[in-house]
């Protein structure tokens, strides 16, 4: 008897050929189950609520700031109800930095982070004037000397989680625990954000990256500060960096990455589940997601030359940074609130802006979602 699993991935490269190459060697181990996958586009990846697709599929790629809403609202399975505990003990040690973790919630775990990734830094180096930036006063001066030269994704999901970044970036290097939202991290992102091309506006991750490569709208683009690293993109010209901080130390980068999880509505649970996990074993991350533009989450394939060099340098260029990762809060509503507060923050940087109001504007935003 053939066990058919539906899978929902995110539809971009790093996602879909991954997910292909998997289920082609999956069929040497199991040939007894088929997979077939759909792909929802970044911005629903992001922002639509897991319970609105989870009866139509068996596997669902997440994002773990949902996993808090998934938990009390039940809309996926406790792997760790399915999943032997020595085989997650197992995925969890080899886990590369909080990406295993960010899918705790409520003493269960509710997907398995098969991607790893967080906000890093891109550039060209046949652009740059000099060596790559690692404080944010470096930052600065490169863009007030060559302007057009630093950009950054602003579209609302990505300039929210730049604010992330920097506001628990700039708490941990005043000596405190991570924040999401903080004075310094707004002044940083709004002298940031008046200093780029308006252009930015509406780009996301890998359009900015296709311009900068050389599309038509990458003009002189030579540096990103901030924008989630994808491993598949690089190549030349392009290359990946830590991200630069306030005392040049790359810490409080949000973390980001795709979590597998598996309905409840499957008829399938313990074949889901299990495919999962296989997907997370150091043999499956290098030879079948890796060549085909996979981004690893095990430490061993993040400390492998090989896997190192198969990606231009990314795993070991950006290695501090992932380490040093920020998780965002994952309580319930919170999606819906960063969905908004990115909308939100995007409004009051198009129109001229403040960090006092972004914090201002945004902790009462806070305060009316939590009401």
């Amino acid at each position: 008897m053939t066990v058919l699993l539906r899978g929902l991935c995110w539809d971009h490269p790093r996602c879909v050929r991954p997910m292909a190459a998997a289920t082609e060697a999956y069929r040497r181990v199991r040939p007894d189950v088929r997979l077939e996958w759909s792909a929802r586009p970044l911005a629903q990846f992001n922002d639509q609520p897991v319970d609105q697709i989870a009866a139509e599929y068996d596997l669902i790629f997440v994002d773990h700031p949902t996993v808090g809403s998934v938990a009390g609202a039940k809309s996926l399975v406790p792997l760790d109800t399915v999943l032997d505990a020595d085989v997650l003990a197992g995925i969890a040690a080899r886990s590369v930095g909080g990406s295993h973790d960010s899918y705790r919630w409520d003493c269960h775990l509710w997907a398995l982070g098969v991607d790893a990734a967080c906000q890093v830094a891109a550039y060209r180096a046949d652009r740059l004037p000099g060596d790559v930036p690692t404080t944010w006063d470096e930052v600065f001066a490169l863009a007030r000397a060559v302007p057009g030269s630093v950009a950054l994704p602003l579209y609302p999901s990505d300039a929210i989680c730049t604010l992330f970044s920097l506001s628990a970036g700039a708490a941990l290097a005043a000596g405190e625990e991570p924040v999401w939202l903080n004075r310094d991290g707004a002044d940083l992102l709004v002298e940031l954000a008046g200093l780029v091309d308006p252009s930015c506006y509406g780009t996301n991750p890998p359009t900015l990256l296709d311009a900068m490569a050389g599309g038509p709208a990458g003009g002189g683009i030579a540096y990103v500060p901030m924008i989630f690293g994808y491993a598949n993109l690089s190549r030349p010209p392009l290359r990946f960096a830590d991200v630069p901080g306030v005392d040049g130390r790359p810490r409080g980068a949000v973390l980001g990455g795709a979590g597998l999880a598996v309905s409840p509505s499957s008829e399938h649970v313990a074949e889901a589940a299990a495919f999962a996990a296989w997907c997370l074993r150091t043999d499956t991350q290098r030879e079948v997601l890796l060549p085909v533009g996979g981004q690893p989450a095990d430490r061993a394939v993040w400390d492998d030359p090989t896997a190192d060099a198969l990606t231009n340098g990314f795993l070991s260029g950006t290695r501090a940074t992932m380490d040093a990762a920020f998780v965002r809060p994952r309580e319930p509503g919170w999606p819906e609130f960063q969905r908004d507060a990115g909308r939100m923050l995007v409004d009051l940087l198009r129109t001229g802006t403040t960090g006092h109001q972004v914090v201002s504007e945004l902790t009462a935003l806070a305060d009316r979602a939590s009401a």
